[in-house]
C-alpha cells in the first residue's frame, strides 16, 4: 500500500477516535452504545487494513 494511502487511513482512524471521544464526553447520559460500538469496529478494521 502506498504511503499516501496509509496516511489517509491514519487520518481517518484519528478522526473516528476523535468522534468516539467526543460522543463519550458530551453525551455520557445518552444511549449511544450502538453508535460508538459501530465506530469502534470501523476504526479497528481500518487499523487492520493499514
Amino acid at each position: 500500500m502506498s504511503e499516501e494511502k496509509q496516511m489517509l487511513l491514519q487520518e481517518q482512524i484519528n478522526k473516528i477516535e476523535d468522534v468516539i471521544a467526543t460522543l463519550n464526553q458530551q453525551f455520557q447520559g445518552e444511549d449511544l452504545d450502538d453508535e460508538t460500538n459501530f465506530l469502534t469496529i470501523v476504526r479497528d478494521n481500518l487499523k487492520e487494513i493499514k
